[in-house]
């Protein structure tokens, strides 16, 4: 069943795919944006992403929507596509925070299996009077086969940081892994 409703649901994202507009003139190609995105449709995850060529025009960018439960931060999974075929996929989390430096560096699910971290960069967004926001984006590396085991009920991970004993918990929804599988993956 879970198989039939996947495929039901990847076709149904293919016809819509074919259905966008050409490339524009820098080659972003943008489905039709939906007027409020629901994380959990599939079809509303397919209408809010985003797929371009790379600068070095030897890949294909999967850019999924924001997902983040605080509209300051950044949730989104993204898929690198080789012209020769090989695909991979990545977490992009941005967080925002005032006060101490957090030094987000470790990630992992609900099942305590521990997910590759890269710390892409820290900066401070803005200072107002005495207080800074501090801004940290990471990196999650996952496979295709931890998304599609994560693909029915959602992907639950925490963000630990070394400072602060501060975790983020991030989820993304089960429909949005199903939308992006279905329109990286093709």
């Amino acid at each position: 069943m879970k198989v039939q409703k996947f495929i039901a649901v990847a076709a149904s994202i293919l016809m819509l795919s074919a259905c966008g507009s050409p490339a524009q003139k820098d080659g972003l190609q943008t489905m039709p944006q939906a007027q409020k995105l629901d994380p959990e449709d599939p079809l509303s995850v397919a209408k809010a992403t985003k797929v371009q060529r790379g600068e070095s025009n030897l890949a294909t960018i999967y850019k999924g929507p924001n997902v983040a439960s605080n509209p300051q931060d950044q949730l989104y999974m993204r898929a690198l596509k080789s012209d020769a075929g090989s695909i991979s996929y990545e977490i992009y989390v941005v967080i925002n925070y005032t006060g101490y430096w957090r030094f987000y560096n470790l990630a992992y699910d609900t099942y305590g299996n521990i997910l590759n971290v890269t710390v892409m960069n820290r900066d401070i967004d803005e200072c107002k009077r005495i207080d800074c926001v501090q801004q940290e984006l990471v990196i999650v590396d996952v496979t295709r086969k931890y998304l599609e085991e994560n693909m029915q009920g959602g992907l639950r991970f925490w963000l630990s940081a070394k400072k602060e004993k501060t975790r983020e918990v991030l989820f993304i929804p089960s429909g949005y892994i199903i939308a992006f599988l279905s329109l990286a993956g093709k």
